[in-house]
């Protein structure tokens, strides 16, 4: 049985697998404290790129809100990146409330440019501790986002790789057959 391709992998889409994030660092809602993209010490980053000039961002925010709980055990570190100045992702997230985890504010561009995502579409990527992309996601909504349980599994797959014990760790689709 052979991997199954991911829709990354189908068409243009953000980061591929085996692709690295960014070194990025957006400024943080509410008080614009830098946060980078890539910190190991910090787990897993689980992104997701969302709009601003619908209902549709808020209802990616709450989507990914639901799933931090179930992230953290596995050291999934969830980050929202938004196309917008950090007054607008503040006032985004005070539509939402209760939001666990940092929200960015992409306020040139320079994230979604660099993550290669379109400014009228939506992305899930995730990366190991060091930035490499297992798994990424274009999206026209929410719908299209996985499910939790899915998002929790990669974290999860994530979190147990060990290079030392000899555990395949490099992403990559249709390289390993069972």
């Amino acid at each position: 049985m052979a991997v199954q391709r991911t829709p990354s992998d189908l068409n243009e889409a953000p980061l591929r697998p085996g692709q690295r994030l960014p070194a990025l660092a957006l400024p943080a809602v509410p008080d614009g404290r830098p946060v980078s993209l890539r910190d190991p010490a910090r787990g897993a980053p689980v992104l997701v790129v969302l709009r601003y000039d619908d209902e549709e961002g808020a209802a990616e925010l709450e989507w990914l809100a639901r799933a931090a709980g179930r992230l953290e055990p596995w050291a999934g570190r969830p980050l929202a990146i938004v196309a917008s100045s950090l007054e607008e992702a503040t006032e985004l997230v005070g539509r939402v409330g209760g939001v666990p985890f940092p929200v960015l504010a992409d306020v040139d561009g320079s994230a979604l440019r660099r993550l290669n995502v379109p400014a009228d579409r939506s992305a899930l990527v995730i990366a190991d501790r060091w930035g490499l992309v297992y798994h990424s996601v274009a999206a026209e909504g929410v719908a299209q986002l996985p499910e939790e349980d899915e998002l929790v599994e990669w974290v999860r797959y994530l979190a147990t790789q060990c290079p030392e014990c000899g555990v395949p760790d490099e992403p990559g689709h249709g390289e390993w057959e069972a």
